[in-house]
């Protein structure tokens, strides 16, 4: 009887380290209080947005000049992963991974050469999907 209970923990523990894959960082909170913004809706008034706390999802990207959610063809800067998290520990396990959002916006054209329409000036909350 003890060494199925054994088995059963063991189980348990493989199946609840298999679903923890998820990166998640800053004030969890804030994911339940915001209310989710398409980032082609965003793009379509982007100045009636600007200075708001947003939530968003799309790709992250960060490279050398492309630190960015991407969304189709919009793309918004991030500028900073602060407060929510110091980037430099964490970037390579979540470049390239769907992420849900949640940062300061500022309308604009920004980022490298200008290319982004937007930033994220202050990350609060940031989620792998």
């Amino acid at each position: 009887m003890g060494k199925i209970k054994i088995k059963i923990l063991i189980f348990i523990g493989l199946i609840i380290s298999c679903n923890s894959n998820k990166i998640e960082f800053g004030n969890t909170e804030l994911s339940q209080k915001i209310e989710l913004m398409n980032i082609s809706d965003l793009m379509q008034n982007p100045t009636g947005f600007d200075n708001d706390t947003l939530k968003i999802v799309g790709e992250l990207h960060l490279d050398l000049e492309n630190k960015g959610i991407f969304s189709k063809s919009e793309k918004i800067w991030i500028n900073s992963f602060k407060p929510a998290t110091e980037l430099d520990s964490v970037w390579k396990r979540i470049n390239g991974k769907k992420v849900e959002i949640i940062g300061l916006y500022k309308a604009g054209k920004t980022g490298h050469l200008g290319l982004y329409n937007g930033q994220l000036k202050e990350i609060y909350y940031i989620k792998t999907k």
